[in-house]
């Protein structure tokens, strides 16, 4: 038997996909539709002819290398360290079972970090190791550093001793780097790094003893500085992540738009951390003691790919603690580097989880935590997430089941009262008013809800986002292979053959259920409409959706 959707029914159902529609697409296209200033003009645009994934030593966006070196020469009179005409530059190497790490004597800084676990999956750099920082000059900004107010102390210009050069760490080891400079007022200033081989984290440490009168300082800044590369194989979209994020107290602050006119943001307030992120790896600073504020600096960087020039996005994240000159100082920052893993995140025990963009906190969040954590149990038995997007389809469509069945027996309700409800259309045409006034009566006498057949369709709505948002955010899918042309489920069908597929299957759904002519063009629409917006979704979401539809077909045919 094949059923007729009511007025109603049809109404909701324009509404739902206008709801999905609005819901997905606004957050995707927020900066395309005008709400991200335009960049300002610039007077030498990337050389068109330089490869499409530039390297990770390209850390000149704060200024070029020779002028840095320039700096250096011409700054160092004014610095408060010692310049030893006999020093010659070392590099500190650090191996642990989750990364590769080089740390330069020129400033005590992070110069190198290479990821083991991730590889980048575009066919450039394919089965490469992911590179998070890759600084030739120390100097040039990039990655974490300690940043004074007074230009005349400033780690960069220090030329530090080492205590070793090498650290190679197993998995239940630790081990530390101290890293001595002196001033010219007789201090020692000491960075100290510890590592661990089972984290992707290690400890910064800074030590100055009193009494120290080195320039009047009242507060210190600490964090990652010149941003990230791309690591995806579109740098395009992954540029759409890029952001500076803090937690200040209970609230989660981003920054995620390049203001030309005030690139520097100051907030004030209780700062558990500060981190700089991608779409699914981030370097966050955490501080030890009580931080005070969170400061942000953001450019952009023009970088050519596929004939277009893309303006990259840049953050510096810091953290702010106060000072007291005259008082020694013994200050220590966690710096995590490394993928945005919920589970991971949320051990370190200070709401470096909440970065995971799971969707509205009492609504969504819920449900793709969730799914989250059945997705990691089902790969556990089948080894295969595409396996698993097809197994939590048909569980989710089990458990709609009944309400779906409660929906097919009210349409057969409605449909067995089109005569009557005829007559009255006829008897009333004049009168809309007393027209739904009957209509109403005669739902009520026959003890039909003329929005029962429209119930799957509101849980549905929560659901469907928080997949939407595990699919796009969760690391677990990041390069996860199903069948042939789909090698990696977190990024869009290349061939745009799941969208197809899912277009076919609606407008068979459709088909199947709707008979009356006046609804037909709703019949093509939604259809279409779900597949323009699924034509650039990650893979994974399309074939949930192509299979609950595959699904959906097979329980109408049985009902019906």
């Amino acid at each position: 038997m094949n059923e007729e959707r009511s007025p109603i029914d049809t109404k909701v159902m324009m509404a739902f996909a206008v709801l999905v529609a609005l819901v997905l697409l606004l957050p995707t296209y927020w900066e395309w539709i005008g709400f991200k200033p335009a960049p300002k003009p610039i007077s030498k645009m990337a050389d068109s002819t330089a490869t499409a994934f530039p390297s990770a030593a390209d850390t000149s966006s704060l200024s070029n290398r020779s002028t840095i070196r320039s700096r250096i020469t011409n700054d160092s009179a004014k610095s408060i360290f010692v310049v030893d005409s006999a020093w010659s530059g070392e590099t500190v190497q650090v191996t642990t079972p989750k990364y590769e790490a080089s740390f330069s004597t020129q400033g005590a800084r992070l110069a190198r970090l290479v990821l083991k676990d991730y590889r980048y999956t575009d066919p450039e750099r394919h089965d490469q190791p992911i590179v998070l920082l890759d600084t030739v000059d120390a100097a040039a900004g990039g990655g974490p550093g300690f940043q004074f107010d007074s230009p005349e102390i400033d780690l960069s210009l220090a030329q530090f001793r080492v205590d070793r050069t090498s650290v190679s760490l197993a998995k239940e080891d630790s081990g530390s780097v101290r890293f001595t400079v002196r001033t010219k007022s007789g201090n020692e200033w000491a960075v100290i790094y510890t590592f661990r081989g089972d984290r992707y984290d290690f400890q910064t440490r800074l030590l100055v003893p009193a009494p120290w009168q080195d320039g009047v300082e009242r507060e210190l800044h600490y964090g990652w500085q010149g941003g990230l590369w791309p690591t995806e194989p579109d740098p395009a979209g992954d540029n759409n992540d890029f952001a500076a994020v803090a937690l200040m107290g209970k609230d989660l602050e981003r920054i995620g738009k390049v203001d030309h006119d005030q690139p520097v943001s100051n907030l004030s307030g209780q700062t558990y951390w500060a981190a700089v992120r991608t779409k699914y790896f981030v370097c966050a600073t955490i501080p030890a003691t009580e931080a005070g504020g969170f400061r942000s600096v953001g450019r952009e960087r023009f970088i050519p790919f596929e004939g277009k020039t893309i303006p990259l996005k840049q953050f510096d994240a810091l953290v702010r603690v106060d000072l007291r000159t005259g008082e020694p100082i013994d200050l220590a920052f966690r710096v995590y580097a490394g993928p945005i893993d919920y589970d991971v995140l949320k051990s370190y025990g200070v709401g470096l989880e909440q970065m995971v963009n799971l969707g509205w906190r009492w609504l969504v969040r819920p449900f793709a935590l969730v799914f989250l954590w059945l997705f990691q149990r089902l790969y556990a038995v089948f080894a295969n997430y595409g396996i698993v997007i097809i197994i939590f389809s048909l569980l989710i469509k089990t458990i709609f089941h009944p309400l779906t069945k409660k929906q097919i027996r009210s349409m057969r309700k409605m449909q067995a009262l089109q005569p009557k409800m005829e007559k009255l259309k006829e008897r009333f045409k004049d009168d809309a008013q007393r027209l739904n006034q009957e209509m109403m009566k005669m739902y009520r006498e026959a003890g039909i809800n003329p929005m029962a057949g429209c119930l799957p369709l509101l849980p549905q709505m929560p659901i469907f986002y928080a997949l939407f948002q595990v699919f796009r955010t969760s690391i677990e899918l990041r390069g996860a292979h199903f069948v042939f042309w789909l090698t990696d489920l977190s990024q869009k069908d290349p061939y745009y053959i799941l969208p197809i597929l899912m277009t076919i299957c609606m407008f068979a759904q459709q088909t199947l259920s709707t008979k009356d002519p006046k609804q037909k063009m709703m019949t093509y629409m939604m259809p279409l409409l779900f597949g323009f917006m699924f034509r650039n979704f990650p893979a994974g979401l399309t074939l949930y959706w192509t299979m609950f539809n595959i699904f959906s077909i097979i329980e109408q045919v049985w009902l019906i």
